[in-house]
């Protein structure tokens, strides 16, 4: 190891993984076009042989910091501990399951050190499926402003493992709140957003293992419950008013949920009035402080919900609650409800006439005025 202090320290928890899974993670770290960095691995007591590979790693790679728990302690613990130890101005975080794409170091330390007032960045994300195929992207990115907004309700940022952060503010919030045995990342990035600009660059840099044996599998209902108390605390902060978990859970889940979200998770449709009386309370709250330029670019990001929503609903089956909710997209923001009406319209024309060719049509009319002339 160097004595000279790294430009950035990957934080990085390992517990019982699979070796296969392990190696592809620690070697997309190993193998960053940005080199200068220190690589704190902490084995949370694996009872598996994860710390034999990992001290395999750490005779061939000088970078790598390698410790062991006595017991085992979890990944809040765990990070705070490399927290601690961590020499580097930026933090780059890495779950042993997942790959990091090449470039990304340099890309987010290219990014914070151009950008002083941002404090967090992270990039979209796409899946690796249990299968090992790769699934969707997240398409996360947002305009800055909207991130505490977005935060209010869901992990905008969608995962834990794609970010990088400057040490030093995270080290003045006191670290991950072990409180949070789950859902840390998600708690941490709430309060760090009142401290400087989370960004989420538009591109892929990491690519989310999901599999049977991951925390998000085996221990969603935790999650769950750690998330929903999150954005009951974060209504509570910003309005003064307490939700009851129902409450904070359909929010949750209409903010979380879009068109294109494969399962369809929208709130029960009898929700949507008092859903929409709570978006315009807390609405009111949040743009309080704010600039007036974030008031239109919100409004049409809560239309945008309620039309997600509205879309989902079907017109043969649900036809008065789909207008109802039309109604609710239009009041934040009808040139969206307007706009994307008219390019249906249009694309369902378009439709039309692809079915139809027009050299076909050209030909019946002339036919038809044929017809007309001998009769």
């Amino acid at each position: 190891m160097s004595e000279r202090t790294p430009k950035i320290s990957v934080l990085m928890s390992a517990y019982n993984g699979s070796p296969k899974y392990l190696r592809e993670s620690v070697d997309s770290i190993l193998s960053q076009s940005f080199t200068d960095f220190e690589f704190i691995i902490i084995d949370d007591c694996s009872s598996d042989d994860s710390w034999s590979i990992l001290c395999d790693y750490a005779t061939r790679d000088c970078r790598i910091r390698l410790l062991r728990n006595p017991q085992n302690m979890g990944l809040t613990k765990s990070l705070n501990k490399g927290l601690n130890l961590a020499q580097g101005q930026y933090i780059a975080r890495q779950d042993a399951d997942d790959i990091s794409m090449l470039n990304r170091f340099e890309k987010q330390f290219t990014w914070l050190t151009q950008h002083t007032e941002t404090t967090l960045v992270s990039s979209e994300i796409q899946r690796i499926k249990p299968d090992g195929t790769f699934g969707n992207v997240s398409n996360r990115a947002c305009l800055s402003e909207l991130l505490p907004w977005n935060l209010l309700f869901h992990n905008h940022l969608g995962g834990h493992s794609q970010v990088m952060f400057r040490r030093q503010p995270v080290l003045d919030l006191g670290g991950y709140n072990e409180a949070y045995r789950y859902s840390q990342d998600y708690e941490l990035w709430c309060r760090l957003a009142k401290t400087g600009e989370i960004v989420i660059l538009p591109e892929v840099l990491l690519h989310q293992r999901f599999h049977s044996t991951s925390i998000s599998s085996i221990k969603r209902a935790e999650q769950n419950k750690l998330v929903f108390s999150q954005v009951t605390r974060n209504i509570e902060q910003l309005t003064g008013k307490v939700l009851l978990q129902k409450e904070a859970e359909n929010l949750h889940r209409l903010w979380s949920t879009n068109q294109k979200t494969q399962i369809n998770r929208f709130p029960p449709t009898e929700m949507a009035k008092l859903l929409n009386q709570q978006l315009s309370f807390i609405y009111l709250a949040y743009v309080t402080n704010q600039a007036d330029s974030i008031r239109q670019p919100l409004r049409t990001l809560i239309g945008q919900k309620f039309l997600d929503w509205a879309n989902r609903l079907s017109l043969r089956k649900q036809l008065l609650v789909k207008f109802k909710i039309y109604g609710f997209a239009l009041f934040w923001s009808p040139n969206l409800v307007v706009t994307q009406w008219i390019e249906k319209l249009r694309n369902k024309a378009e439709l039309l006439t692809n079915r139809i060719p027009i050299y076909t049509i050209r030909n019946n009319i002339a036919e038809i005025c044929k017809s007309a002339k001998v009769l």
